[in-house]
């Protein structure tokens, strides 16, 4: 077998083995916790900001997605913002909505790459799209030497 052909084999089994695990979410509640609004740990020894980002349990067979929940309680003039994982099959993943419901407002925001529920927006180059724009790259390079 050749060097560059045990390159690729190796590199589609190693993707193929990363896409195969779970998915993680941030996985909070404003209501409960404030530290959920910004996903930054309010003390002195703060390290990190993933505090809050756990592996999502499967449902049946159900695909799973990340999703971030942003309430405005008009009558308390409240600010909510939860984030969790979703198992309902939805052909919107990836996008925001917006629902103006009576005394409340509300926009969902679905993703399907780890942490993308995060404080940043929704949009932007995810880690699934740098790995695949990565392994494009290698196999390009490889390919031609």
């Amino acid at each position: 077998m050749s060097t560059t052909l045990f390159y690729i084999v190796f590199i589609a089994l190693t993707a193929n083995l990363l896409s195969v695990s779970g998915l993680r979410c941030h996985q909070c509640s404003s209501h409960n916790n404030e530290d959920c609004v910004s996903l930054m740990v309010r003390t002195p020894r703060a390290q990190r900001d993933d505090q809050y980002l756990r592996e999502c349990t499967p449902k049946e067979d159900k695909q799973m997605f990340c999703r971030k929940t942003i309430l405005k309680l008009e009558a308390r003039n409240e600010h909510r913002i939860d984030r969790d994982c979703g198992w309902v099959p939805d052909n919107s993943h990836n996008t925001c909505f917006t629902a103006d419901n009576e005394g409340y407002k509300q926009t969902i925001c679905t993703c399907s790459e780890d942490g993308c529920n995060g404080a940043s927006a929704l949009t932007g180059i995810g880690p699934g799209l740098a790995m695949s724009l990565g392994l494009t790259v290698s196999l390009s390079y490889l390919l031609r030497h």
